[in-house]
């Protein structure tokens, strides 16, 4: 793909009759961020970027036990993440021109492999840097940005605390696992329910996005590579965390006690959602011949909570754009480029869009890809 490609005219735009918000796209953290700003407690401890691992040559950022490999340019005809509008807002908005973007949900990159630490004071020390840098970054064009917090929940206070402060410093929502680690109470515990209340009063939507379960991401360590059955059955499976936190969430009751709280469930794909919403109806439905009929009732039914509380994003995913209309979720799905990473579709999203949404009725398209998001994070372009 040609990465130099001039800025979309009115005239390609005009064509949708309405602006494109993109609800995933990435930042690609500054390789320095944290060695430069974390607390001089953890610095020892901090992600950093080395030339060498383990006797391997190269540029590497390194955190705890996972290595990921610094890249740059194109690999596979497709951009990766290190281009300039992944730390620079500058450079963001002038390729959100180029690709038609009016607008962004951000996440981070390299973050990701935080969630994966069981050093509560460094985590959190690691994620208050991000966060405010990550602020910094959306202040730029702050009706354009819409910037993801990093949450630690090892102590839910503070993460509650935490989640007030990016609330302040203009933050839109908050990653949180995907799942806790076995280590920590499971989300239906009575114990979040302060985080329930605070993002539900706040209005910020708690976002689980693949590769943030509460393990460690070793496979994408350089020490896994070729490994390849492993890597990619871990990238397969990154839905099942998703799932089974929304599941949970909705059985336990947390939906029916924080009614507007929002829950995305981010990057892994659609089709499946319309068979969890049937399964989850089927197996409520025969609590009574389990023996759970008289101690087991909820205000709705399982699947009217996940169409209620929980939103989904999507990259590329043809089953789903089929199947959808079975769920009856159109107003919680959400379409995003993935920008920068290897999948994303810079600088032709206009054209993707046009390609996989052919047999999409034109409502459902403007939902998808502008609609849903902007009514979430309270867009207005």
């Amino acid at each position: 793909m040609d990465t130099t490609a001039a800025a979309l005219t009115p005239k390609d735009l005009k064509a949708f009759g309405y602006t494109i918000i993109d609800a995933d796209a990435h930042m690609s953290e500054p390789l320095d961020l944290w060695t430069a700003r974390i607390d001089r407690r953890f610095l020892d401890r901090a992600p950093r970027v080395v030339d060498e691992f383990k006797g391997r040559p190269g540029r590497y950022w390194v955190f705890e036990d996972v290595a990921m490999r610094v890249s740059h340019g194109k690999q596979g005809g497709h951009t990766t993440m290190e281009r300039p509008g992944g730390w620079d807002p500058v450079e963001r908005l002038k390729d959100m021109e180029i690709d038609g973007i009016s607008a962004a949900v951000l996440y981070s990159t390299r973050a990701f492999n935080l969630f994966g630490t069981e050093d509560a004071g460094l985590q959190e020390a690691c994620f208050r840097v991000y966060n405010d840098w990550l602020a910094e970054f959306c202040s730029h064009a702050p009706d354009r940005l819409a910037g993801l917090a990093l949450i630690s929940l090892y102590d839910i206070g503070r993460g509650v605390a935490e989640l007030e402060r990016c609330a302040r410093l203009g933050l839109k929502g908050a990653m949180i696992w995907a799942a806790p680690p076995e280590t920590r109470p499971p989300y239906v515990a009575k114990d979040y329910d302060a985080l329930w209340a605070a993002a539900q009063s706040l209005g910020l939507p708690l976002s689980l996005h693949t590769n943030t379960a509460g393990v460690k991401h070793t496979s994408y360590s350089v020490d896994r590579e070729g490994d390849w059955g492993m890597q990619y059955t871990y990238m397969v499976m990154q839905q099942s965390p998703l799932q089974e936190s929304i599941l949970r969430l909705a059985y336990s009751g947390v939906f029916d006690r924080f009614s507007k709280l929002d829950v995305i469930c981010a990057e892994g794909d659609i089709a499946w959602m319309p068979q969890l919403m049937a399964r989850a109806d089927k197996y409520y439905a025969s609590r009574g011949k389990r023996g759970h009929g008289d101690r087991f009732n909820l205000e709705l039914l399982p699947s009217e909570y996940l169409r209620r509380n929980v939103w989904i994003s999507f990259i590329k995913d043809e089953l789903g754009l089929k199947l959808y209309p079975h769920g009856n979720f159109a107003d919680h799905i959400m379409w995003s480029t993935d920008y920068p990473h290897a999948a994303c579709f810079f600088p032709d999203s206009l054209k993707v869009i046009r390609e996989d949404f052919a047999e999409v009725p034109e409502v459902d398209r403007k939902k998808f890809v502008h609609d849903n998001v902007a009514r979430l994070f309270g867009f207005e372009v």
